[in-house]
Protein backbone atom coordinates (compact mmCIF):
# COMPACT_ATOMS: atom_id res chain seq x y z
CA UNK A 1 0.00 0.00 0.00
CA UNK A 2 1.66 3.71 -0.91
CA UNK A 3 1.86 5.68 1.53
CA UNK A 4 -1.14 8.24 -0.40
CA UNK A 5 -3.54 5.23 0.18
CA UNK A 6 -2.57 4.96 3.41
CA UNK A 7 -3.20 8.38 4.17
CA UNK A 8 -6.84 7.98 3.26
CA UNK A 9 -7.35 5.27 5.87
CA UNK A 10 -5.68 7.03 8.70
CA UNK A 11 -7.51 6.68 11.90
CA UNK A 12 -8.41 10.01 13.57
CA UNK A 13 -6.42 9.57 16.81
CA UNK A 14 -2.86 7.87 16.77
CA UNK A 15 -1.74 7.34 20.03
CA UNK A 16 2.16 7.37 20.71
CA UNK A 17 2.90 6.04 24.26
CA UNK A 18 1.95 8.26 27.49
CA UNK A 19 2.21 11.03 24.99
CA UNK A 20 -0.63 13.28 23.76
CA UNK A 21 -2.43 11.62 21.17
CA UNK A 22 -2.32 12.62 17.53
CA UNK A 23 -5.73 13.80 16.46
CA UNK A 24 -6.16 13.57 12.19
CA UNK A 25 -8.53 16.02 11.40
CA UNK A 26 -9.57 17.13 7.33
CA UNK A 27 -5.99 17.47 6.38
CA UNK A 28 -5.05 13.98 6.57
CA UNK A 29 -7.27 13.80 3.18
CA UNK A 30 -5.38 16.01 1.57
CA UNK A 31 -1.21 15.02 1.35
CA UNK A 32 0.68 18.43 1.80
CA UNK A 33 -2.38 20.08 1.76
CA UNK A 34 -3.00 19.48 -1.63
CA UNK A 35 -6.39 20.57 -2.81
CA UNK A 36 -7.55 21.37 0.47
CA UNK A 37 -9.67 24.79 -0.84
CA UNK A 38 -11.43 22.45 -2.36
CA UNK A 39 -13.19 20.94 0.63
CA UNK A 40 -16.83 21.76 1.67
CA UNK A 41 -15.17 22.52 5.25
CA UNK A 42 -12.59 24.57 4.51
CA UNK A 43 -13.15 28.48 4.32
CA UNK A 44 -10.16 29.77 3.12
CA UNK A 45 -6.16 28.19 2.31
CA UNK A 46 -2.92 29.74 1.43
CA UNK A 47 0.19 28.34 1.09
CA UNK A 48 1.68 31.88 -0.11
CA UNK A 49 2.63 30.42 -3.51
CA UNK A 50 1.05 33.34 -4.97
CA UNK A 51 -0.09 36.96 -4.53
CA UNK A 52 -3.72 35.70 -4.17
CA UNK A 53 -3.84 35.83 -0.30
CA UNK A 54 -3.73 39.72 -0.81
CA UNK A 55 -7.21 39.33 -1.75
CA UNK A 56 -8.39 37.67 1.22
CA UNK A 57 -6.22 39.93 3.93
CA UNK A 58 -6.04 43.23 4.75
CA UNK A 59 -2.41 44.78 6.40
CA UNK A 60 -0.13 42.46 4.52
CA UNK A 61 1.67 45.28 2.99
CA UNK A 62 3.95 46.32 5.91
CA UNK A 63 7.56 46.55 5.24
CA UNK A 64 8.32 43.73 8.13
CA UNK A 65 6.38 41.53 6.16
CA UNK A 66 7.35 39.36 2.87
CA UNK A 67 6.93 36.13 0.98
CA UNK A 68 10.49 34.50 0.68
CA UNK A 69 11.67 30.97 -0.05
CA UNK A 70 15.07 31.38 1.26
CA UNK A 71 16.51 32.96 4.16
CA UNK A 72 19.85 31.12 4.89
CA UNK A 73 21.05 34.34 7.67
CA UNK A 74 17.74 32.77 10.13
CA UNK A 75 18.54 28.95 8.64
CA UNK A 76 14.97 28.90 7.15
CA UNK A 77 14.15 25.71 5.88
CA UNK A 78 10.72 25.53 4.13
CA UNK A 79 8.03 23.92 4.85
CA UNK A 80 7.29 22.96 0.97
CA UNK A 81 8.65 26.12 -1.16
CA UNK A 82 7.41 29.92 -0.03
CA UNK A 83 6.30 31.04 3.44
CA UNK A 84 5.25 34.78 4.60
CA UNK A 85 8.29 35.96 6.98
CA UNK A 86 7.42 38.47 9.67
CA UNK A 87 10.29 40.97 11.34
CA UNK A 88 10.31 42.64 14.14
CA UNK A 89 12.83 45.44 14.56
CA UNK A 90 14.98 46.36 17.56
CA UNK A 91 13.31 49.31 19.48
CA UNK A 92 10.07 48.57 17.87
CA UNK A 93 6.54 46.47 18.52
CA UNK A 94 4.85 45.61 15.01
CA UNK A 95 5.55 42.93 12.69
CA UNK A 96 2.57 42.28 11.37
CA UNK A 97 -1.19 43.07 11.85
CA UNK A 98 -2.82 40.50 8.92
CA UNK A 99 -6.64 40.17 9.05
CA UNK A 100 -9.46 37.98 7.35
CA UNK A 101 -12.99 39.66 7.87
CA UNK A 102 -15.33 37.37 8.00
CA UNK A 103 -18.13 39.15 6.99
CA UNK A 104 -16.31 40.95 4.24
CA UNK A 105 -15.54 37.66 2.61
CA UNK A 106 -18.12 35.24 3.23
CA UNK A 107 -21.35 38.00 3.91
CA UNK A 108 -21.75 36.29 7.76
CA UNK A 109 -20.01 35.81 10.88
CA UNK A 110 -19.85 31.98 12.70
CA UNK A 111 -20.00 31.26 15.85
CA UNK A 112 -17.26 28.70 15.77
CA UNK A 113 -13.97 28.29 13.85
CA UNK A 114 -10.66 26.38 13.31
CA UNK A 115 -7.56 28.11 12.31
CA UNK A 116 -4.48 26.44 11.46
CA UNK A 117 -1.27 27.54 10.60
CA UNK A 118 2.21 26.35 10.39
CA UNK A 119 4.88 28.57 12.63
CA UNK A 120 8.76 28.80 12.27
CA UNK A 121 10.74 30.92 15.01
CA UNK A 122 14.13 32.10 13.22
CA UNK A 123 17.57 31.37 14.47
CA UNK A 124 16.98 35.17 15.81
CA UNK A 125 14.09 34.60 17.83
CA UNK A 126 14.99 35.61 21.16
CA UNK A 127 12.44 37.66 23.00
CA UNK A 128 13.42 38.97 26.52
CA UNK A 129 9.75 39.58 27.38
CA UNK A 130 6.50 38.66 25.51
CA UNK A 131 3.99 39.42 22.64
CA UNK A 132 0.95 38.63 20.21
CA UNK A 133 0.18 36.07 18.11
CA UNK A 134 -1.71 34.95 15.44
CA UNK A 135 -5.45 34.25 16.34
CA UNK A 136 -9.19 34.69 16.37
CA UNK A 137 -11.29 37.78 17.83
CA UNK A 138 -14.57 39.91 17.28
CA UNK A 139 -12.73 43.67 18.53
CA UNK A 140 -15.33 45.71 16.35
CA UNK A 141 -12.71 48.47 16.96
CA UNK A 142 -14.37 48.91 20.30
CA UNK A 143 -12.66 46.84 23.10
CA UNK A 144 -10.94 43.64 23.93
CA UNK A 145 -7.37 44.53 22.69
CA UNK A 146 -4.74 47.26 23.59
CA UNK A 147 -6.25 48.12 27.35
CA UNK A 148 -9.80 48.24 26.41
CA UNK A 149 -11.26 45.79 28.53
CA UNK A 150 -14.23 43.15 27.64
CA UNK A 151 -17.41 43.82 29.21
CA UNK A 152 -19.39 41.42 27.59
CA UNK A 153 -21.54 43.86 25.11
CA UNK A 154 -17.97 45.73 23.32
CA UNK A 155 -15.83 43.07 21.85
CA UNK A 156 -13.59 39.99 22.69
CA UNK A 157 -10.51 38.57 21.27
CA UNK A 158 -8.24 35.16 21.78
CA UNK A 159 -5.06 36.21 20.37
CA UNK A 160 -2.33 33.98 20.52
CA UNK A 161 0.76 34.84 22.97
CA UNK A 162 4.34 34.59 23.35
CA UNK A 163 6.55 35.34 26.43
CA UNK A 164 10.03 35.28 26.92
CA UNK A 165 12.24 32.65 26.12
CA UNK A 166 13.47 30.43 28.57
CA UNK A 167 15.87 27.63 28.12
CA UNK A 168 15.93 27.92 24.31
CA UNK A 169 12.03 27.52 24.33
CA UNK A 170 9.38 30.15 23.93
CA UNK A 171 6.11 29.37 26.06
CA UNK A 172 2.82 29.70 23.63
CA UNK A 173 -0.54 29.93 24.24
CA UNK A 174 -3.66 32.27 24.13
CA UNK A 175 -3.99 35.94 25.33
CA UNK A 176 -7.76 36.13 25.88
CA UNK A 177 -10.31 39.54 26.42
CA UNK A 178 -12.87 38.09 28.14
CA UNK A 179 -15.93 39.30 30.18
CA UNK A 180 -14.67 38.01 33.09
CA UNK A 181 -10.89 39.20 32.52
CA UNK A 182 -9.43 41.51 35.73
CA UNK A 183 -7.94 44.99 35.38
CA UNK A 184 -7.23 46.47 31.70
CA UNK A 185 -5.52 43.42 30.00
CA UNK A 186 -6.12 40.00 29.01
CA UNK A 187 -5.89 36.68 30.80
CA UNK A 188 -2.24 35.00 29.48
CA UNK A 189 -2.92 30.83 29.29
CA UNK A 190 -0.18 29.22 28.25
CA UNK A 191 -0.51 26.01 26.56
CA UNK A 192 1.38 23.86 29.65
CA UNK A 193 -0.25 20.18 28.86
CA UNK A 194 3.13 18.18 28.07
CA UNK A 195 4.78 21.32 27.71
CA UNK A 196 3.71 21.04 24.22
CA UNK A 197 3.31 25.32 24.00
CA UNK A 198 7.34 25.27 24.51
CA UNK A 199 8.67 25.97 21.27
CA UNK A 200 12.14 26.08 20.21
CA UNK A 201 13.91 27.86 16.79
CA UNK A 202 14.32 26.36 13.71
CA UNK A 203 11.39 24.05 13.68
CA UNK A 204 8.21 24.32 12.08
CA UNK A 205 5.35 23.65 14.10
CA UNK A 206 1.62 22.96 12.99
CA UNK A 207 -0.71 25.61 15.17
CA UNK A 208 -4.13 24.85 15.78
CA UNK A 209 -6.81 27.24 17.79
CA UNK A 210 -10.72 26.67 18.02
CA UNK A 211 -12.55 29.07 19.46
CA UNK A 212 -16.78 28.57 20.84
CA UNK A 213 -18.34 31.80 21.59
CA UNK A 214 -20.53 31.49 24.71
CA UNK A 215 -24.49 31.56 24.76
CA UNK A 216 -24.83 35.19 25.54
CA UNK A 217 -24.44 35.84 29.24
CA UNK A 218 -23.44 31.94 30.18
CA UNK A 219 -19.97 30.26 30.72
CA UNK A 220 -19.73 28.17 28.22
CA UNK A 221 -17.67 29.26 25.70
CA UNK A 222 -14.55 26.80 24.08
CA UNK A 223 -11.27 27.82 23.88
CA UNK A 224 -8.91 24.92 22.12
CA UNK A 225 -5.44 24.76 21.58
CA UNK A 226 -3.05 22.23 19.56
CA UNK A 227 0.08 21.67 18.29
CA UNK A 228 1.45 19.31 15.92
CA UNK A 229 -2.02 17.73 16.01
CA UNK A 230 -1.63 17.19 19.88
CA UNK A 231 -4.27 19.23 21.91
CA UNK A 232 -2.23 21.16 24.53
CA UNK A 233 -4.97 23.56 25.60
CA UNK A 234 -8.34 23.31 26.54
CA UNK A 235 -10.94 25.30 28.33
CA UNK A 236 -14.40 25.34 28.21
CA UNK A 237 -16.46 27.90 30.57
CA UNK A 238 -15.10 31.30 28.69
CA UNK A 239 -17.26 34.49 28.46
CA UNK A 240 -16.86 35.81 25.62
CA UNK A 241 -20.16 38.18 25.51
CA UNK A 242 -23.50 38.90 27.00
CA UNK A 243 -25.12 40.35 23.72
CA UNK A 244 -25.93 38.04 20.64
CA UNK A 245 -24.50 40.67 18.20
CA UNK A 246 -20.90 39.95 18.99
CA UNK A 247 -19.41 36.65 16.80
CA UNK A 248 -16.25 35.93 15.40
CA UNK A 249 -15.10 38.65 13.41
CA UNK A 250 -12.03 37.53 11.91
CA UNK A 251 -8.50 35.69 11.91
CA UNK A 252 -5.81 38.04 13.12
CA UNK A 253 -2.09 37.42 12.64
CA UNK A 254 -0.74 39.92 14.62
CA UNK A 255 2.75 39.64 15.35
CA UNK A 256 3.59 42.31 18.44
CA UNK A 257 6.30 42.61 21.19
CA UNK A 258 4.33 43.86 24.28
CA UNK A 259 3.03 45.31 25.69
CA UNK A 260 4.50 48.80 26.45
CA UNK A 261 7.92 46.79 25.92
CA UNK A 262 9.68 46.95 22.58
CA UNK A 263 12.07 44.24 20.64
CA UNK A 264 15.28 44.10 22.23
CA UNK A 265 16.89 43.10 18.56
CA UNK A 266 15.76 42.01 15.54
CA UNK A 267 13.45 38.82 15.37
CA UNK A 268 11.84 36.73 13.00
CA UNK A 269 9.65 34.21 12.31
CA UNK A 270 7.65 32.13 9.18
CA UNK A 271 4.15 31.74 8.90
CA UNK A 272 2.79 28.76 5.63
CA UNK A 273 -0.53 26.84 4.96
CA UNK A 274 -3.01 29.05 6.64
CA UNK A 275 -6.45 27.65 6.88
CA UNK A 276 -9.62 28.53 8.38
CA UNK A 277 -12.30 26.05 8.24
CA UNK A 278 -15.81 24.10 9.80
CA UNK A 279 -14.14 21.27 11.09
CA UNK A 280 -10.68 20.18 13.10
CA UNK A 281 -8.23 21.26 10.53
CA UNK A 282 -5.37 18.73 11.85
CA UNK A 283 -1.31 18.50 10.67
CA UNK A 284 -0.89 17.73 7.42
CA UNK A 285 0.29 14.19 5.82
CA UNK A 286 3.31 13.03 5.76
CA UNK A 287 4.12 13.67 9.07
CA UNK A 288 8.14 13.65 7.62
CA UNK A 289 7.26 16.74 4.97
CA UNK A 290 8.64 19.34 7.70
CA UNK A 291 11.57 19.33 9.83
Amino acid sequence: MSWLVAICFAPAIISFGGQTPVERGLAAKYAGDKGIEKDSNVILFTDFESDQWHKYFSGGKRKTVRVINEDKERSFEPLQNKALQIKVRKGDHYGASIEYNFKDKTGSEPEEIYFRYYLRFGSDWNPRRGGKLPGIGGTYNRGGWGGRPSNGRNGWSARGQFQGQKEGKTPTGFYCYHADMRGRYGSAWIWQKDQLGYLENNHWYCIEQYVRMNTPGKNDGILRGWVDGRLAFEKTDVRMRDVPDLKIERIWINIYHGGTWAADSDDHLFIDNVVIAKQYIGPMLPLTNHK
